[in-house]
């Protein structure tokens, strides 16, 4: 039996909307649980992972429900960077050295897959979510310039891979209007796009479907009870012979000491006025995404109406910042100072979980009746969709891509609850005083 008492999902009550929320169309409400059901196949939690299983699946005949405890998309799904990046969260050197040749081509191929999956399911089902090409991965030190040659050269010899374009200093001050970068490497193949509307996009096609959605429907505790699974909520109990468990950073205890495996942190964003498509190509040149080198990431775009949107570091504490636009708006005016002059219309934050070694955790529990899939690490746009479609997978026994990210061997944060925030701080204010080192050499 596991049971969660926190509710991390409780901390987005009563906060003013994102520039998502603003943008997106609205996403029809949805009942709360309020009878007994029984199901094929229930998924705990609202997101792009939850959402795309639950699509792979009733493709196939089952009987699906999703129970999210907020409302969709109220997770890292809808409030994220919108950076749909290839790849995983660690470079192919990092995969190659711990993993062997083998099984770090075929991650790489299913960090292909991944950005490739969600640009078909986006044509495919017609979603207008401002996707855009290209994300630019900025140097902040001189020595960066060789890593992305290195990186170049490598790729190509390595993976028959050389979708990139390198910048050097001349290049990158170019086409992205600061004085902050030295070099730069952007992937073609990558994207960005507005993450709430592809969740709401992919949401409607599972209503399209027939597939039961419960909002507002936190589940408290779930059971193994002979061939079954229950889940219990506050007004209802529900029956299901296989459970998935999509919630990320939102998990809480919800699977007990699986949680240990990653640290819940908080980030934010903030969102400028609209600064007209002239300017916005002034700063940067080719519309793009862009994300830092150091440590401590900012990561950045304009949406659909040329607002920039700025990510800002992760706090120390897991309560959430009183105000984030004081937080994160000393990032962005130490890269754009002239954007001083500009009102900054949105902010918000999300949690999101991240492992230590930034790969995602997969596994089952309860005789391989439950599963779960969490921990993107920050690059969880096209791995939390292509993470639904792999536990799918995994219970039509299609392929084992699911089982090869399983048998990752995962370090638990240590000092389990007590510890694991504390410990988690302390290597944050580390990388931050890092960073700043780089800065001044």
């Amino acid at each position: 039996m596991f049971s969660t008492k926190k509710r991390t999902y409780k901390q987005h009550y009563n906060e003013k909307d994102s520039f998502y929320k603003y943008s997106s169309p609205k996403f029809t409400k949805q009942q709360a649980l309020s009878e007994n059901i029984n199901t094929d196949i229930c998924i705990v939690g609202g997101g792009l992972t939850g959402i795309s299983a639950a699509l792979n699946l009733a493709d196939q005949g089952y009987d699906v429900c999703i129970l999210e405890a907020n409302q969709i998309g109220s997770g890292a799904s809808g409030r994220n960077g919108g950076q749909l990046g290839i790849g995983m969260r660690k470079d192919q050197l990092y995969l190659e050295n711990k993993f062997g040749f083998e099984k770090a081509e075929f991650f790489w191929n299913v960090g292909l897959d991944a950005v490739k999956n969600v640009t078909n399911l986006i044509s495919k089902h017609n979603i207008d979510c401002a996707l855009k090409p290209g994300i630019l991965h900025a140097g902040n030190t001189k020595k960066d310039y060789k890593y992305f040659l290195e990186e170049i050269e490598h790729m190509k010899s390595k993976y028959n891979y050389d979708n990139y374009e390198y910048f050097d200093e001349n290049a990158i001050k170019d086409e992205v209007n600061t004085d902050q970068y030295y070099s730069g490497l952007l992937t073609k193949d990558s994207f960005h796009l507005n993450p709430l509307k592809l969740t709401y996009g992919l949401a409607n096609q599972c209503l399209g479907k027939g597939i039961k959605i419960f909002e507002n429907s936190p589940i408290d505790k779930i059971e193994e009870k002979g061939n079954d699974i229950l889940l219990f909520s506050k007004n209802a109990v529900i029956k299901s012979k296989k459970v998935i468990v999509a919630c990320n950073g939102y998990l809480d205890n919800l699977l007990g000491s699986v949680s240990n495996f990653f640290m819940p942190i908080n980030n934010y964003i903030i969102a400028t006025e609209p600064l007209g498509e002239k300017l916005a190509r002034q700063i940067i040149k080719r519309n793009c995404g862009v994300v830092d080198s150091r440590f401590m990431i900012d990561y950045y775009r304009f949406s659909e109406d040329h607002r920039l949107l700025f990510g800002g570091p992760e706090t120390l504490t897991s309560k959430f910042v009183n105000n984030p636009v004081e937080f994160v708006s000393k990032r962005l005016f130490r890269v754009f100072p002239d954007l001083k002059n500009y009102k900054i219309d949105f902010s918000w934050g999300g949690t999101l979980a991240i492992s230590v070694n930034r790969l995602p955790v997969f596994g089952t529990l309860m005789n391989n009746k439950l599963y779960y899939a969490h921990a993107y690490s920050g690059h969880g746009l096209a791995m939390s969709v292509m993470g639904g479609k792999m536990i799918a997978e995994k219970i039509l026994d299609k392929n084992n891509h699911f089982d090869k990210f399983a048998e990752i061997k995962h370090i638990k944060i240590p000092g389990g609850n007590l510890l694991r925030r504390p410990n988690y701080s302390a290597a944050i204010l580390y990388y931050r005083f890092r960073d700043y080192l780089s800065s001044i050499n």
